[in-house]
């Protein structure tokens, strides 16, 4: 009986350090655009800080928090700047190279995300995003599934697998053909979180347990 008890914590503290996932935040940037539900904090493609509701935009970097986990967004190419990009009109979150004096996309039609840019989404803590839940818009806002690229956490460009379920605190975004420029519209993230330092305690006090046990069972 004891056995099984000192067993049973191990397993505890074994499955405390499995990742575990909270309830997924969800942004939805049409609804953010177009319905005015949501709040957002950053600076605007003109330098001004701005905190609210953003309708159409272009800005430097600004962070959306949804159920305690926050999304920054900001764009660039691959030889400069860019302009993280709100799209109204059932469009979603794309880049764009120039804005005019009021934090419009100039030429309008460079407002998703084309060729040579570069969409970096950053969250504060570890997130997991599952891509068959992603929606993606072409340049005529249609629901697409885009043949484009990603880096995780820093890492190279590869093709993403949108059937894919991804770890990490950084995603950046490219495309490599001009016929798959593409926003993205809703993106949910589940925030992955780890064990406690009370759970490795609980997790070594098995450990010793168990080795105990072993032990005086073989002096018998």
């Amino acid at each position: 009986m004891k056995t099984k008890i000192k067993k049973s914590i191990v397993l505890a503290g074994l499955l405390g350090i499995i990742s575990m996932h909270a309830s997924a935040s969800v942004y939805n940037f049409v609804n953010l655009i177009d319905t005015n539900n949501g709040s957002i904090t950053g600076t605007l493609g003109n330098g001004n800080a701005f905190s609210g509701n953003p309708g159409e935009a272009g800005f430097q970097t600004f962070d959306w928090t949804v159920d305690g986990l926050t999304l920054t967004a900001t764009g660039s190419t691959v030889t400069g700047g860019a302009f993280a990009y709100l799209d109204s009109g059932n469009a979603g979150l794309g880049v764009c190279k120039a804005l005019t004096g009021n934090n419009q996309c100039t030429p309008s039609s460079d407002d998703n995300v084309t060729i040579n840019e570069i969409l970096d989404l950053h969250f504060n803590k570890l997130a997991e995003i599952d891509f068959n839940q992603v929606v993606f818009r072409d340049a005529n806002h249609n629901i697409i599934n885009p043949n484009i690229e990603i880096s995780i956490n820093g890492g190279g460009f590869s093709a993403l697998n949108l059937a894919s379920v991804q770890q990490g605190t950084d995603f950046a975004f490219r495309t490599l053909n001009q016929a798959n420029q593409f926003y993205i519209s809703v993106l949910s993230a589940d925030e992955v979180t780890v064990s406690t330092p009370g759970t490795l305690v609980l997790l070594a006090l098995g450990l010793v347990g168990l080795g105990a046990t072993r032990r005086k069972h073989n002096l018998v």
